[in-house]
């Protein structure tokens, strides 16, 4: 595959995103949500710097089931998916982008991790005081798109680590040279030997994105600094120094 190609698959889904959000409202749904919380992030995979995670995508899709119907919003999520799979394989096939994928994994584990301390902090395991109900929902929101984001980039560091000769079966090896007969009668040939088989192929993990965005009022976005960039669409972040 050229480099042709790969920037030719990207390019394709970045349209049809900027197709799809210029059917929605940016000022309502999750798409207002995505814009006012990281404009810059959203512009990027708009752009094609950047891919979108998928539970993004999904939300983007429920707001368009809003707006055109939800027969509409199933027959575009089809197309959506095929060509998100198309452009994310592409890019992460790219130079680096093998790391970049462990690099995002290690960074969405920790906010993983976080979003749980929030759900926790705020009253859903304990009964210490009455769980202030837009911070609980903002925090299970984010825990639960964490979760999908590690699940869909172990699938996608998977699928990049498999060696590229995995399918291809083994070449027959070269038939050995026949050895000098013994005066004598001639006899029966033997069974020939056969071709080494080819390993089997060994299967990728089957789980897939399985987030979807809550259709519940939208709480007043959080007033905490975030950092920029694609990968925090969506998503609340610590503001913290490493």
């Amino acid at each position: 595959m050229t480099v042709h190609q790969l920037a030719g698959e990207v390019a394709e889904f970045a349209q049809y995103l900027r197709n799809l959000t210029a059917l929605l409202d940016p000022g309502r749904g999750w798409y207002g949500v995505f814009c006012r919380r990281d404009p810059a992030g959203m512009r990027a995979c708009l752009d094609g710097a950047e891919i979108p995670p998928w539970d993004v995508v999904e939300s983007l899709l429920q707001d368009l089931a809003g707006e055109r119907g939800a027969a509409f919003a199933a027959r575009e999520s089809v197309r959506a998916a095929a060509l998100y799979s198309a452009s994310a394989a592409a890019h992460d096939r790219r130079p680096g982008g093998r790391q970049a994928l462990v690099e995002r994994l290690e960074l969405m584990l920790r906010e993983q991790a976080y979003a749980a301390q929030r759900v926790r902090a705020a009253g859903v395991d304990n009964g210490a005081r009455p769980p202030d109900p837009d911070t609980l929902a903002w925090a299970q929101d984010d825990h639960t798109r964490a979760s999908a984001r590690c699940t869909e980039l172990r699938k996608r560091l998977s699928a990049v680590t498999v060696p590229q000769g995995w399918f291809r079966a083994e070449e027959e090896p070269p038939a050995e040279p026949a050895r000098p007969r013994a005066p004598g009668p001639r006899t029966a040939p033997g069974p020939a030997a056969g071709s080494e088989r080819a390993p089997a192929a060994r299967k990728s993990p089957a789980a897939g994105p399985s987030s979807s965005a809550p259709g519940r009022p939208q709480p007043p976005a959080p007033k905490r600094k975030k950092p920029r960039g694609a990968r925090f669409a969506g998503l609340e972040v610590e503001d913290r120094t490493e």
